[in-house]
């Protein structure tokens, strides 16, 4: 992956009462053009899904409510997963890394991203929270 570089990352949990792991990942920092197409490609798939089930909604059952509440249902998602996914400034790759709580070795999923980046241990169920060191 292009634009992959090691930077420090600061493991923690949720509680706060625990110690915090500092670690050295693989992170994909994005540019703006790379964000901007995440961000149009995320709002055209949440818009044209909603758009496509609410067509077929009318032809199966007609009743107007699925068009006054699911076309401008869509017209409002599509912007907010669309500034939602342009904050995502970082992606991470798939990496094992121990578990602050459990010490069992985590796999961050593909993909990942925006800082903090969150996700649950597969063992003891803690929320991992991965921040800019």
């Amino acid at each position: 992956m292009k634009n992959t570089r090691p930077t420090p990352v600061r493991v923690g949990i949720m509680e706060r009462r625990r110690p915090e792991l500092v670690s050295v990942l693989p992170i994909r920092h994005l540019n703006q053009l790379e964000r901007l197409w995440r961000a149009a490609k995320s709002s055209l798939v949440v818009m044209g899904v909603l758009l496509l089930l609410g067509n077929l909604a009318i032809l199966m059952i007609p009743i107007p409510h699925f068009h006054l509440c699911l076309f401008p249902l869509a017209f409002v998602l599509g912007p907010i997963v669309a500034i939602m996914s342009w904050r995502d400034r970082v992606l991470f790759s798939q990496t094992d890394l121990p578990c602050p709580r459990c010490q069992k070795n985590v796999t961050i999923p593909e993909g990942l991203g925006g800082w903090p980046a969150r996700f649950n241990c597969d063992s003891c169920a803690a929320m991992v929270e991965l921040n800019e060191a």
